[in-house]
């Protein structure tokens, strides 16, 4: 019987998890590796550059210790430094290997990511777990990929000293090359050469995400290894592949340690440019104030705000002119009347939920929207009028007082 989820310590997931977990996967792991490494085989020959016997074993060795080390998680339940800093240690070691036979990181990285999809699939499909714990499951493999893929990146760095940073320069050239909003037509076969430079495989889609919080935030934040970033530019920003993937957004905020940033829509590689545009806009929101949060903000969250704070000029006509009716109220009552008739629409026509909205009484609500259908007449009983009205008032919410009546 599955037990119940423990009391989380901060937002350590696996504080969350049943310990007994552990135990039930620690005999599955040499098959869960070798399925991984056999996904990891496919993908090879896909590409073109089958694993070979020593690499196989290589990454077999590799992928055994991270799905241990995540399993001695679960079973302590929580942070362990001595456990941390002895996986830290032994990811390092494989990291500085990689970098002195020449090879990147991306066999590992990917081979880490299928040994996680194979121990999910199992998860689920013996119903071990309830959905609550699979949430808990998915956000802790997450974390320990980071854990993981940081010391790893952290000791392949350290071999290849000038060589990363060649490797760096490469790759921020590539990222300038797919940023460029130069209106030529987009050249695939150089970004080919660039991308196979730098060691990138181009993914079907991309995100821009750029970075808010002054200061120099290069200096804190560790991207994921498949993440294109140059945060020493005068805009700082980043690249980020697949990003609707699950997870993506959470990681990418722990990567950025506290930087706030907002993410353009997720675009063709060959459409970078509108993705930086997008972002570019609702950076403008948040940083006038109109659109507020913290953390990672994506563009396809605050459409409705982009989409009124597009033409404040246009959106200021309209409202001068389906607002009129209340341009012979005072200003302070001219302000109540247009809070309840928005709270009203927000509500499907609705006294009572208005009421809730504005917290007042719905007799007060119900008074104000007799006095509203004298000032609006057959306006507010068109669906199309109605529309209208609710956008200008949203709009309003956003931009201020937009002269309803002022000529």
């Amino acid at each position: 019987m599955t037990q119940p989820l423990r009391e989380g310590r901060g937002t350590e997931p696996f504080s969350r998890i049943p310990p007994e977990l552990g135990a039930r996967l620690r005999a599955q792991v040499p098959s869960l590796v070798e399925e991984a490494l056999e996904d990891l085989r496919r993908r090879s020959r896909e590409h073109s550059a089958p694993l070979g016997p020593a690499d196989a074993e290589r990454l077999r060795r590799a992928l055994a210790a991270g799905v241990h080390g995540f399993l001695d998680r679960v079973e302590v339940g929580g942070p362990s430094p001595a456990l941390a800093d002895a996986l830290a240690s032994e990811f390092r070691a494989l990291g500085a290997a990689e970098a002195r036979h020449g090879r990147t990181l991306e066999c590992l990285h990917t081979g880490m990511r299928a040994a996680a999809a194979v121990a999910w699939r199992r998860l689920a499909a013996a119903d071990a777990l309830t959905r609550e714990h699979m949430g808990v499951v998915g956000e802790a493999i997450f974390v320990f990929q980071e854990e993981v893929s940081g010391a790893a990146a952290e000791g392949h760095a350290r071999v290849r000293g000038a060589g990363a940073d060649a490797l760096h320069r490469r790759r921020v050239r590539l990222l300038e090359a797919l940023l460029a909003e130069t209106g030529t037509e987009y050249d695939a076969r150089a970004v080919s050469a660039l991308a196979g430079a730098a060691r990138w495989r181009a993914p079907g889609r991309v995100a821009v995400a750029l970075l808010l919080r002054d200061g120099p935030v290069g200096r804190t934040a560790v991207l994921p290894p498949d993440v294109l970033a140059d945060l020493d530019r005068a805009e700082p920003c980043a690249l980020v592949p697949d990003p609707e993937g699950p997870g993506r957004l959470r990681s990418l905020e722990r990567s950025l340690r506290g930087a706030d940033a907002v993410l353009g829509p997720s675009v063709p590689l060959d459409r970078v440019p509108v993705s930086l545009a997008r972002a570019r806009d609702l950076a403008e929101l948040v940083r006038a104030g109109l659109v507020t949060g913290g953390g990672v903000l994506r563009w396809s969250d605050h459409l409705p705000a982009l989409l009124l704070t597009r033409d404040p000029a246009l959106v200021g006509e309209m409202a001068r002119t389906r607002l009129a009716p209340l341009a012979g109220l005072r200003a302070p009552q001219r302000e109540r009347m247009a809070d309840t008739l928005l709270a009203w629409l927000e509500s499907g026509l609705n006294a009572n939920e208005a009421a809730d909205r504005l917290r007042i009484h719905p007799q007060t609500v119900r008074y104000r929207m007799r006095r509203l259908e004298e000032l609006f007449g057959e306006r507010l009983r068109d669906p199309a009028e109605r529309f209208e009205l609710e956008l200008v008032l949203r709009a309003r919410g956003l931009l201020g007082p937009l002269a309803e009546g002022g000529g």
